[in-house]
């Protein structure tokens, strides 16, 4: 099971985000060094790295299985690129590895979410007694369920959230995805899915953080290595139909599909050690760590297989994007959201659209 890395913060009921809503800059700390966000080393703490047998394209034997097949017979099944081991279920759909290191990296960033709502695994006011929860996009499956206490008939399952659902309609109390940027072609289809399963008076939350980094000072330009990084994430994520930056587009899409009482609670997250406020400082300290462990399997499979690029330029590309987060004058922030809204109890006076069927 993956473990977070030693010296994590704990949550705490004030949590550690600067909500956008009610505040404005984030005051830089005029003492701060110019460097050394992540320490002296690339790493403020070192992360085991998985290294399979052979980098090489490596296809294990493929088993005949249903499209919706239980966990312990679908994950066996990996495919290994450019050092990094990856689904073979719809081989080629999802971006990311998911091996060891990054199954660290996702309980990481499961952490950074906590610090930001102060320890509370979700916004919606769902109540203290939920019967039918669906989490889409689980990740480790370890964190989020455990804490959330569900129930011991958890089911996992491997299958396609694009793919038209199988479950009861007007059937879950809660629908929950997180981080679900780069991996869904269709957003809307998604959303529309879950009004469709959710109970009349159930809520969909989506929590996402923006992939580009933002700067209220102008101290990220344009000519800094990792605004081009996140240009090219931006760019061949679009290109393949997975649009990895949409967080800002949700509450749009979670109104329009009929859903009420919608909000969009946002937190900025500053980007190493520069803030002056010691808690942002602490938590930019793991956005450091979470954003420069990222680095990697964010960029293998896009720059590869749809920019073409070889693994050297990446690299290349990598170590200026590394110097970038370690230098303080640059005040980046990102923008955390966590979008919520509560299907109608009475749909038909509601107007929910016709779509959402």
């Amino acid at each position: 099971m993956a473990s977070l890395p030693s010296g994590a913060p704990e949550p705490t009921a004030e949590g550690y985000g600067l909500e956008v809503n009610q505040s404005g800059e984030i005051e830089a700390d005029e003492n701060n060094d110019t460097d050394s966000a992540l320490g002296d080393s690339d790493g403020l703490v070192a992360l085991p790295a998985f290294v399979p047998a052979s980098i090489d394209a490596y296809h294990p034997p493929q088993t005949s299985a249903s499209d919706t097949t239980s966990l312990p017979s679908s994950v066996r099944n990996y495919t290994y690129e450019n050092g990094r081991r990856y689904h073979a279920f719809k081989e080629g759909e999802y971006v990311l590895p998911n091996d060891e290191r990054e199954q660290e990296r996702l309980d990481l960033i499961h952490h950074i979410f906590r610090l930001n709502t102060g320890g509370p695994l979700l916004r919606a006011p769902i109540g203290k007694n939920p019967q039918l929860v669906l989490d889409i996009g689980t990740g480790t499956g370890t964190e989020w369920l455990s804490q959330f206490r569900v129930p011991p008939n958890v089911q996992f399952q491997v299958d396609d959230a694009e793919a038209d659902w199988t479950f009861p309609v007007n059937h879950f109390d809660y629908i929950h995805g997180r981080t679900l940027g780069g991996s869904i072609t269709d957003m809307e289809k998604l959303i529309k899915q879950s009004y469709k399963h959710l109970k009349p008076g159930g809520w969909l939350e989506i929590d996402e953080c923006e992939i580009w980094p933002k700067s209220d000072d102008g101290s990220l330009t344009e000519d800094h290595s990792m605004w081009k990084w996140f240009d090219y994430l931006d760019k061949s994520s679009t290109q393949i139909g997975k649009k990895l930056n949409i967080a800002e587009t949700y509450k749009d899409l979670i109104t329009n599909a009929g859903f009420e009482d919608v909000q969009d609670d946002t937190y900025k997250n500053p980007l190493g050690t520069w803030p002056k406020d010691k808690r942002l400082k602490e938590l930019g300290q793991w956005i450091a760590l979470g954003t420069h462990e990222g680095l990697e399997p964010y960029s293998l499979a896009l720059l590869t297989r749809v920019l073409k690029w070889d693994r050297a330029k990446i690299e290349a590309l990598l170590v200026e994007v590394r110097k970038d987060i370690r230098d303080r004058s640059i005040h980046a922030y990102f923008v955390v959201h966590f979008c919520y809204g509560r299907k109608p109890l009475d749909e038909a006076s509601a107007g929910a659209p016709a779509a959402a069927s």
